[in-house]
């Protein structure tokens, strides 16, 4: 019988970090790489800051965790669209530096995660020019750190998720996205607009889905190429999205405003300004933070998918998969919210 081989997974203690060590359990030996929070599971857990030299461990600890590892797939990243672009780029393109170096020093193939949002990047562009919080570093550090990876010359596969949402049958995550911020603002009444034109579209996979996709791609033994891990053209029109979103909470019981699909282009001329008059800056902010989202997830194409690429991974995701995912999410989150003060559940998992 052969030795399982050795994975680490940075970003141990994340969202898709977690999902990752759950679908590998079981024929791997699993590292779990965290910097602070402790990860679900029963991973063995090894203390690592993608930001310091030698992940921030003493040398013979490095030397030693060279020779034990022979895969590493590298989730840690800052998702936070109120960054700076000094605080995203150490994370997000010198950390992952580092994490090369550790894969080649290791002799390990690396499984970079990336995100399916470089597919919006155009060298410049910002995507929520007026607002506060931009996704555009975040895009531009994940296309900077592509590059990377393919000149590093080291055996390395690239995957690209779109949004995550919570586990396909339980709607669990390890923390709420921003998607989930937003299907929460619908069901508030908070947000009675969504910047999107007519016809487009938001993409979002389910955790446990990119972690069974990660899973067979280290099963089949893949050790290059790109593979967008989405919905693909069963993206859900936006329109769509608001509508299921709408759906459950009326459901639940819940009395759910009509939220109106508004062009962008309005939204940052006249209706956004507006707000910026009467709003405290507190939620000012937290309008600014939906309004990157949207700008982000929210596009008038669908993206590549490429689940039908990966041996023996799951199947390409269907319209009823997409809806019934954000269904179970969006019960999830409405659990959470009818919840008495003081015991909300939040969208952890235990």
């Amino acid at each position: 019988m052969s030795v399982p081989r050795t994975v680490l997974v940075t970003g141990a203690s994340g969202v898709l970090g977690t999902a990752i060590l759950a679908e590998l359990a079981g024929g791997y030996r699993l590292l779990a790489g965290v910097h602070r929070r402790l990860p679900a599971g029963d991973a063995r857990v090894v203390r690592v800051d993608v930001t310091a030299p030698r992940l921030g461990l003493a040398a013979a600890d490095y030397r030693r965790l060279c020779a034990d590892v022979d895969v590493v797939v590298h989730s840690a990243a800052i998702v936070n669209f109120s960054a700076d672009s000094a605080e995203v780029d150490r994370v997000n393109v010198e950390g992952l530096g580092r994490v090369v170096e550790f894969a080649a020093e290791a002799g390990a193939l690396l499984v970079h995660v990336s995100t399916a949002f470089v597919a919006r990047h155009d060298g410049g562009r910002e995507l929520a020019a007026k607002s506060t919080a931009r996704p555009d570093e975040y895009v531009r550090s994940k296309h900077t750190g592509e590059g990377i990876v393919r000149a590093s010359g080291i055996e390395a596969v690239i995957v690209r998720p779109s949004v995550l949402i919570g586990h396909s049958r339980t709607g669990e995550i390890r923390q709420g996205q921003g998607v989930h911020s937003l299907g929460e603002a619908i069901l508030l009444g908070d947000l009675p607009f969504v910047p999107a034109v007519r016809g487009s579209y938001i993409d979002v996979v389910s955790t446990d889905v990119v972690g069974q996709g990660i899973r067979a791609l280290l099963d089949a033994d893949v050790r290059d190429g790109e593979f967008w891990l989405t919905a693909g053209e069963s993206a859900l029109p936006v329109a769509r999205f608001v509508e299921l979103t709408t759906e459950e909470g009326l459901a639940a019981g819940r009395e759910v405003r009509p939220v109106r699909l508004v062009k962008p282009a309005m939204v940052e001329r006249l209706i956004r300004p507006g707000f910026a008059d009467v709003l405290p800056p507190e939620e000012m902010g937290r309008l600014d933070g939906l309004l990157a989202v949207c700008s982000l997830v929210m596009a008038e194409t669908t993206m590549p998918a490429s689940f039908d690429r990966i041996p023996g991974g799951p199947a390409p995701l269907t319209r009823d998969d997409v809806e019934q995912a954000w269904r179970v999410s969006a019960r999830r989150l409405i659990q959470d919210l009818d919840a008495p003060a003081g015991a909300r559940l939040g969208l952890l998992t235990p």
